[in-house]
């Protein structure tokens, strides 16, 4: 690996810790490290929810909002991340901390992230997780009486 390689993986490396380290309940901060062609994918998602992909500012910023409205205590924690040969290339690895919510239910999510980076910011997440985890926690809040932001 060459000395501007070195240096372009570690300032990459340093998006990928602020993007996990972000507050959503201050959704500008995370919005900030979106490159504004930005794609966010959930490519295992289950087929029931409504969008698996944003693209671009608008989309970007709509999903992180509502996610927002939807999602309490997301903090990612034992995160991992991995280096790829390509220096803006990293998986990640995460947990969600005990105290998140969706929909105010319990949401003990574990993920694997490939995130890709481009000029300072984050142009590229796929996010895989355990969709039956999302899935037990809408129908408990859907029988208390809560729905999805939009649904």
């Amino acid at each position: 690996m060459t000395g501007g390689d070195a240096a372009l993986r570690a300032g990459n490396r340093a998006v990928v810790e602020a993007f996990f380290t972000s507050n959503l309940g201050n959704p500008a901060e995370r919005i900030a490290l979106w490159h504004p062609d930005g794609v966010k994918e959930l490519p295992f998602a289950p087929s029931e929810l409504p969008k698996t992909r944003w693209e671009g500012r608008d989309d970007i910023v709509a999903n992180t909002h509502a996610n927002a409205g939807m999602f309490e205590n997301v903090v990612h924690t034992d995160l991992v991340i991995h280096d790829c040969v390509d220096p803006g290339l990293f998986f990640v690895t995460s947990r969600m901390v005990d105290e998140a919510r969706f929909l105010g239910e319990p949401y003990p999510q574990s993920f694997v992230h490939l995130i890709r980076v481009q000029d300072g910011a984050v142009i590229l997440q796929q996010e895989f997780f355990d969709s039956e985890i999302l899935a037990g926690a809408e129908r408990a809040a859907r029988a208390k009486g809560r729905t999805p932001l939009g649904s």
